[in-house]
């Protein structure tokens, strides 16, 4: 972290990925930052000062991990943006569903309207989990670029 921390790095777009497989699957955008975002470690990417005033992507599994763990980093960065985590994908990619072991049952109020829905309907399937590199990838790529573009006009 502190050699992340320490670089001087001026992104235009930081996209943080809870799976690292994803993540190093990515294009090499001009001005975009992949980041791991490890799971609930992500809390550490509060203290990466560059960080603070930059527009940032997450994506992360369609479960109620995944927005427990986008609420835990729009907590510090206000200004995430989640991407494929929103019903219709849920929806749209039912046949890949499996179940989620140990949800999370706690409330998230960092969440939009879109995301709260999202989760409600992981909650009210019997707590499903849609892992994100399940997800084909043509259909993630193209949201993540659509993502991407809104983000930087």
């Amino acid at each position: 972290l502190e050699q992340i921390a320490g670089l001087p790095l001026r992104p235009r777009l930081v996209l943080v990925s809870e799976n690292l497989e994803s993540m190093l699957a990515l294009p090499g955008w001009d001005g975009v930052i992949a980041v791991h975002g490890s799971g609930y470690a992500v809390s550490v990417l509060e203290r990466v000062e560059w960080l603070r005033n930059v527009p940032i992507l997450y994506w992360g599994d369609l479960d109620s991990h995944g927005f427990a763990i986008l609420h835990r980093l729009r907590t510090h960065l206000p200004q995430v943006t989640s991407v494929l985590m929103d019903e219709q994908t849920l929806v749209d990619h039912r046949d890949l569903w499996v179940r989620e072991e140990k949800p999370h049952r706690g409330e998230f109020d960092t969440l939009t309207g879109q995301e709260a829905r999202a989760l409600a309907r992981v909650r009210a399937e019997g707590d499903v989990r849609l892992e994100q590199e399940r997800i084909p990838w043509e259909v993630a790529l193209a949201r993540l670029e659509d993502a991407r573009t809104a983000l930087l006009p």
